[in-house]
């Protein structure tokens, strides 16, 4: 289990306690109270808190990006996703990196500061207390002891809106918290970014991540990316970026340089990106360097975890690299076209601006296979 996944069952446990003492000790007595809140109507009411909450925080995002000098590329609440193209908003089914939505930005200036961005839904919550406790105490007070109303409003109303601030805050809560944790989660948070952020460099390269994925999904050409020597999380994948416009330049040895960078530094960098710049590598070192050469290096560097995680992993880089380990390192055929069935369905999930290079790499690789393995008819879609 990777670190972020046991740190992540810790959070959603410490949620679910939360919600049983809330619905215990404060929920329960006042459902009891209401006629004819089944069980139904419980999930609905959470649903409903679920969604308001998301919203909320959402909203605060993009208010908070506003402040701090972003632009709004896509606002995505629970895979309903608004996103901008062309300088016009569309609408898609999309995944979202966080527990219930994103909204992705792209810094308008220089000094584009991400904290008013990452604070807004904290401070979105503050007000949602404040409101839905203010109206709790207020409807509470307008119940008799005797259980009846002291304004002109049915008591089953006021008990269930009662409820429903409850909820609200509950869900809320449980969410913040997720939200701003101060740790590596199974998605990135607003309080693991304002840790990461607090350096200065990672705060310029998440800039630069910034500007070139909102370039890269509008396909935009870059031609002035930054490169980063201190190797961090942040700087490495703005690296891994450059590294493609190497590429498409014919710049073999420059992108293998940047490579060795992050590659060198695994300890600086999170498991995930230290895998995707070994696929990259090996991808380099397969079609270019002599074959002695490479499969020294794969026996020193690619080990049984970070295997795993390319033959699983469904991005362009790595199904290009485990075609070429399985066809000239593993020397199997099933592996290959395992890589090469998954290649569509990757393509589709690669930003607009980098499709064109992801396939002439792609086809690039295929050839090569075609070339070393000529008895496989690797191109062809049937296994022969």
């Amino acid at each position: 289990m990777k670190k972020e996944d046991g740190i992540s069952l810790i959070v959603y446990a410490i949620m679910i306690g939360a919600a049983f003492i809330v619905g215990f000790t404060v929920l329960k007595p006042l459902i009891e109270k209401a006629t004819g809140f089944g069980f139904g109507f419980t999930i609905l009411y959470i649903l409903i808190a679920i969604l308001i909450n998301v919203i909320v925080f959402e909203c605060a995002h993009v208010i908070g990006a506003k402040i701090g000098g972003y632009k709004i590329i896509s606002f995505n609440i629970i895979g309903l996703c608004l996103y901008r193209k062309e300088n016009k908003w569309k609408f898609k089914f999309a995944n979202f990196d966080g527990i219930t939505g994103e909204t992705k930005i792209c810094p308008k200036k220089e000094n584009a500061s991400p904290k008013p961005y990452a604070f807004g839904p904290l401070f979105a919550y503050i007000l949602i207390v404040i409101i839905c406790m203010t109206t709790y105490f207020i409807l509470s007070n307008a119940i008799n002891e005797s259980g009846t109303s002291r304004v002109q409003v049915n008591v089953q109303l006021l008990r269930i809106i009662n409820i429903l601030m409850i909820m609200i805050v509950t869900v809320g809560g449980m969410l913040t918290l997720y939200n701003i944790f101060p740790a590596k989660l199974d998605s990135t948070t607003d309080g693991y970014r304002l840790v990461i952020l607090s350096k200065k460099q990672n705060l310029k390269a998440y800039n630069e991540l910034l500007r070139i994925e909102g370039a890269y999904a509008n396909n935009t050409k870059l031609d002035n990316m930054l490169v980063f020597d201190e190797i961090t999380d942040f700087t490495s994948v703005v690296n891994l970026y450059t590294i493609y416009k190497y590429l498409e330049e014919g710049k073999i040895h420059e992108a293998s340089a940047l490579l060795d960078n992050i590659i060198n530094n695994r300890t600086k960098v999170s498991k995930a990106t230290y895998c995707s710049a070994l696929a990259q590598k090996m991808y380099l070192v397969l079609m270019h360097e002599d074959f002695e050469i490479a499969k020294k290096y794969y026996e020193n560097h690619v080990k049984q975890e970070e295997r795993r995680f390319i033959s699983n992993d469904l991005s362009m880089q790595s199904i290009r690299a485990y075609l070429l380990i399985s066809s000239m390192l593993d020397i199997s055929e099933h592996e290959a076209r395992y890589a090469m069935n998954r290649s569509s369905k990757a393509l589709k999930r690669t930003l607009p601006g980098r499709v064109e290079i992801e396939k002439k790499l792609y086809e690039e690789a295929l050839n090569k296979v075609d070339t070393v393995r000529p008895e496989w008819h690797i191109k062809e879609k049937e296994v022969k």
